[in-house]
């Protein structure tokens, strides 16, 4: 009796563990934010070593079998290998999207020369697909027509009011590499040495990140920012 009870959690453990495997399954079909992408890969990580804590405990409750297996046992092995199988498809199934996604910011990149790369790889690295899509889509419009003279003005003056808020950081809302990288990029928008078009250019990535870390803690700038990213993406949906 003490097996079969053994057996019965062990199971109703494993079919727990699938249902949240089969949500982490559904979630990651349309998900591309890295930073919930790294969290779901936690998560199955850690349930892969659920999968070897189960398969410890199945092999020691069937070592101490003399007789017929009791009920639930084949079931059991039956759900190890599914699960088993279900964590080789989303460890394969992320590795399809990294790739994918590592593509796709190397060909961003490659918009850039070397000194740029070096300063704006470290925001790339953190958009997510959907960003890097409308990125690409918003420098191609730049590099083959003109932008409006106030669309550029309003844009870098949001950018560099938002840049000075992350440097400034006082209430220590933002990790340390973001307020590093802010000095770097402020300097690189208010480059003199640069046109305002090419200013502009190197300014589109930085946007998109800016926001998504302004949807957790506000910026002062928010607005600003907001209105000129909505009107470059409404600028070039008119190309």
């Amino acid at each position: 009796m003490l097996i079969e009870r053994r057996i019965q959690q062990l199971a109703d453990n494993i079919r727990k563990d699938m249902d949240l495997l089969n949500d982490y399954e559904n979630e990651l079909r349309y998900e591309t934010d890295p930073r919930r992408l790294a969290r779901y890969r936690r998560e199955i990580e850690r349930q892969r070593e659920s999968l070897t804590h189960y398969q410890q405990e199945y092999d020691e409750l069937r070592g101490q079998l003399t007789g017929e297996p009791p009920a639930g046992m084949q079931d059991t092995a039956d759900m190890l290998r599914q699960m088993d199988a279900k964590l080789d498809g989303l460890v394969w199934g992320q590795k399809t999207i990294q790739d994918d996604l590592e593509d796709f910011r190397k060909t961003l990149l490659d918009r850039f020369d070397a000194n740029e790369q070096t300063i704006i790889s470290t925001v790339v690295q953190r958009l997510d697909q959907n960003q890097s899509a409308t990125v690409q889509s918003i420098i191609d419009e730049i590099e083959t027509r003109p932008v409006p003279e106030s669309e550029i003005q309003e844009t870098l003056s949001a950018v560099l009011q938002a840049l000075s808020e992350i440097k400034q950081n006082e209430a220590g809302h933002y990790d340390p590499q973001l307020v590093s990288e802010a000095t770097n990029l402020s300097e690189m928008v208010d480059d003199p040495k640069l046109d305002v078009n090419h200013k502009l250019k190197v300014s589109i990535p930085i946007i998109p990140l800016i926001l998504s870390y302004e949807t957790e803690v506000g910026l002062k700038s928010k607005l600003n920012l907001k209105t000129a990213w909505q009107r470059l993406k409404a600028w070039r949906g008119k190309g």
